[in-house]
């Protein structure tokens, strides 16, 4: 396959001038950043996740020289969203971009309309690549963008360079050329680049990410790596679904395919690693591992995956659809083989990315929703967030789900449903699995919660679900037994 170094080479030339910013003031290198987001990759999709299933030794051993979260959220269950709120910092609700783009609409026997939400990452927001290039990073996006089009791609959004990030959600295929060229159904950039039959998409996105990383090995580099997997349609090389042929299934997960795409995905992390430190970058660079949403338990038959214990999957509001993996590794910050069990979200990675490069806060113009993740990733003891909450006034999955949003203080976390007017409770501490509904028993407990997000919305600005006709919205009604959800 090509190498398609030069265009990087000639970008680094262009950029010299803003050389003197690569020290910082006590003369150290800037951190490079490389942030590897997956797509639909959930909680448990990984050994040093807990999966009995899965093989990853490339995380594992990524795992073990920096920092494994247990309680990482995405900003949203579904993948734009989150994607927005990572290069702002921002919380979705409070930018208006709530749903994946450009969303399924209501059913026409539903309570509510969507609202007339934001469909692409605004040019007028603050990205973080956009903050990184004024303290003298190159900037590269790799991959999935999925925030709009035209105008909205990387490029103008803070990207010295986009490669493979167009609008689109997904690719058609994992093999080249990914997709149909003559009418466009396939990945940007990668199809017309020539290529032979065979070649996978994760892959081939990798060796595109070692190109930039080696043109670029003499200045601090942002790269935000997203990779199309493990997003559908399910497709991985055969000889790794043949690997996965005699392995026996574990906790729901024992879909051979799914086994073959992540394992792609954990080679490629392994690819890039041995690249840093081939290149001696290892010890000044970043690495940030995680996922846009929880694993997508909907799909293939069986199904894609399993987030067991947690309830449900992608869309969700339940813990199967916000919490995510994550590892994090920067030699001299992060102790190795340290387990985090500290709630932390997506937004909390702009201004943490932007303290570890030396940019003062007022890097943005506008204030975020995110806190710096430096002292905890220090081993410090620290609480970033006493509350989080997520927003989502939309219907997916074909009324599967429907408007929610959703509150968790503490270890409490109560869930709130517009179209049944239901509001559900759960201990986290007690009830990882969320099974036993606590509203009718902790009246008092409900009552702040809800408070409290009544008052989150109103902060925020966010959009709420639109009632048809003359119905209105209501408050809550108290019901005891959970929904029957669809895994």
């Amino acid at each position: 396959m090509q190498k398609n170094i030069t265009v990087f080479a000639a970008l680094c030339l262009l950029a010299m001038p803003a050389a003197a910013l690569a020290q910082s003031l006590t003369g150290a290198p800037k951190p490079n950043i490389v942030f590897i987001l997956i797509d639909d990759m959930g909680w448990k999709d990984g050994a040093c996740f807990g999966s009995k299933f899965y093989q990853t030794p490339q995380l594992d051993a990524l795992a073990k020289s920096g920092v494994r979260f247990t309680q990482a959220y995405a900003a949203c269950a579904v993948c734009s969203p989150t994607r927005a709120a990572l290069m702002t910092g921002k919380n979705p609700a409070r930018l208006h971009i709530t749903d994946y783009i450009p969303g399924e609409g209501a059913p026409k026997n539903s309570r509510f309309k969507v609202p007339d939400w934001q469909q692409h990452l605004p040019l007028e927001e603050t990205t973080l690549a956009t903050a990184l290039k004024k303290v003298g990073y190159t900037t590269a996006h790799l991959g999935k963008w999925h925030l709009g089009g035209g105008e909205f791609l990387p490029q103008h959004q803070g990207f010295d360079m986009n490669i493979a990030g167009g609008e689109t959600g997904g690719p058609a295929s994992y093999f080249w050329p990914y997709g149909n060229r003559n009418n466009g159904n396939c990945v940007p950039d990668l199809a017309s680049r020539g290529g032979q039959k065979g070649e996978y998409l994760t892959d081939q996105l990798t060796d595109e990410a070692l190109n930039f990383i080696e043109a670029n090995k003499g200045r601090p580099f942002y790269l935000n790596f997203c990779h199309y997997a493990v997003h559908a349609p399910l497709m991985g090389k055969q000889e790794l679904i043949d690997e996965a042929a005699d392995r026996p299934g574990a906790d729901g997960q024992d879909n051979k395919v799914y086994y073959a795409m992540l394992k792609s995905v954990d080679e490629s992390a392994g690819r890039i690693v041995k690249k840093l430190d081939e290149l001696h970058l290892a010890d000044h660079t970043v690495i940030v591992f995680t996922s846009d949403n929880g694993g997508a338990v909907h799909f293939g038959q069986p199904p894609a995956t399993s987030n067991f214990p947690l309830r449900a999957g992608k869309g969700f509001a339940y813990e199967g659809g916000l919490r995510v993996p994550l590892i994090v590794k920067l030699p001299g910050v992060t102790h190795a083989g340290t387990v985090c069990n500290t709630p932390v979200i997506t937004m909390d990675w702009f201004p943490t990315l932007l303290e570890l490069a030396g940019a003062g806060k007022s890097a943005s113009r506008t204030a975020v929703d995110g806190v710096s993740l430096v002292p905890l990733l220090r081993g410090e003891k620290q609480t970033p967030h006493q509350e989080l909450f997520w927003h989502y006034p939309h219907y997916w999955n074909g009324g599967d789900i429907s408007p929610y949003c959703v509150a968790r203080v503490s270890d409490w976390k109560l869930i709130r449903f517009y179209e049944t007017g239901r509001e559900e409770l759960y201990n986290l501490e007690w009830d990882l699995s969320e099974t036993n509904n606590l509203a009718a028993a902790n009246p008092q407990e409900r009552h702040e919660l809800s408070a409290r997000l009544d008052a989150w919305l109103k902060e925020v600005g966010a959009q709420m679900p639109v009632p048809r006709g003359n119905d209105s919205p209501v408050r809550p009604i108290h019901q005891t037994s959970p929904p029957v959800i669809h895994d």
